[in-house]
């Protein structure tokens, strides 16, 4: 793994670059104006389906766990958290790994085998992005008319059109790709063909051949319909209840007006956004995507009160998210698990 002191500072750097420039054109008045206008009562169902979310992942990890071991949604849950949290207070996305420590060093599985269905997981959860992303850039139409700027850069509303188009043939030319994959002959040959590849470095040629062989080995815990159908629903439904988030946290501000299908959008929006590099959180990246998505499906006008309010929307949910993350998947972690962060932070690393 790369030096995490390193990947700390440049993920930092990049998140303070992103809030100057989101905070620039932001009027402090205006921010401050909107954010005490939130009605604290919408905080209360944001939080109930926030958190069925997560336990929906718990069961879907059930899912894929079962060849490794036999385990109550409720068990896997305290790991899984205890995961989120360190990926929110650490850099690398520590808190993959350490959630597959914290259940193999608690029960009778191996880290390889429980960090190969985490694999697989977050690879289905990438499908289940690129499906939502054909379907929300299919059916949202943006203004053609629309102008915005983000320091230096200017987008209009037909760029984004022509870009959203081209980005729903990528995702489903992704999806056809990702379905090959399926046949173990294929992987196979995959390997193959990305470890010979001249002009890549071998870094890089080596972790996609072990990317490719994780999900080979997390593909043995699908061998049955009933897992795979059940995996499926429950990523479709993960991300369906992050987009109702999304739209109940629209309510709590007045004259704000969001569908389920925008909510999606905003969420679609919002995952493409932090998959730049950042500090801990997303801080920052997650805002950005926040505020365009408000933006360009016009359920904030694109003036600085608008910006301002899309902004204060974009803290709030984000806070509303990470903070209780942290605080219970922290007291799963040490009080639960019994494991300091300290040991999460040097264990995973050595295991990989």
């Amino acid at each position: 793994m790369k030096n995490p002191i390193v990947q700390l500072i440049i993920g930092i750097i990049i998140s303070a670059v992103v809030i100057y420039f989101t905070l620039k054109p932001i009027n402090m008045a205006d921010l401050w104006f909107a954010m005490k206008s939130f009605n604290w009562f919408w905080s209360i169902p944001f939080l109930i389906v926030t958190w069925i979310s997560f336990y929906a992942r718990a069961i879907r990890w059930r899912y894929l766990m079962k060849p490794i071991g036999e385990f109550k949604s409720s068990r896997l849950f305290s790991p899984m958290m205890a995961g989120f949290a360190i990926n929110s207070l650490l850099p690398m996305r520590i808190g993959e790994f350490a959630r597959a420590y914290v259940l193999a060093r608690k029960e009778a599985v191996t880290f390889t085998a429980t960090f190969a269905t985490i694999v697989v997981e977050r690879i289905f959860d990438s499908l289940m992005l690129l499906v939502l992303l054909v379907v929300v850039f299919t059916q949202i139409k943006i203004d053609p008319g629309l102008k915005l700027e983000y320091g230096p850069f200017q987008l209009t509303g037909e760029q984004l059109n022509q870009s959203s188009q081209k980005l729903a043939y990528l995702a489903i030319l992704m999806l056809v790709g990702a379905g090959f994959l399926i046949w173990s002959k294929t992987r196979e040959l995959m390997r193959g063909i990305v470890e010979k590849v001249p002009f890549a470095p071998q870094g890089i040629r080596m972790k996609i051949s072990q990317l490719i062989h994780n999900f080979s080995d997390g593909l043995h815990s699908l061998r049955d319909f009933k897992s795979v159908a059940m995996v499926i629903l429950t990523s479709l439904f993960v991300w369906i209840t992050v987009g109702l988030c999304m739209q109940i946290c629209a309510y709590a501000f007045p004259g704000m007006k969001m569908n389920l299908l925008q909510g999606i959008a905003i969420t679609v929006i919002t995952c493409v956004a932090i998959i730049i590099p950042a500090a801990p959180g997303y801080w920052g990246l997650m805002e950005l995507g926040m505020l365009f998505g408000l933006i360009v499906m016009n359920i904030v006008p694109n003036t600085p009160e608008g910006k301002a309010t899309a902004l204060a929307y974009a803290f709030i949910n984000h806070s509303l998210q990470i903070f209780p993350i942290i605080g219970y998947g922290l007291y799963c972690l040490i009080w639960k698990e019994r494991i300091s962060i300290g040991e999460i932070a040097h264990k995973p690393e050595e295991a990989v």
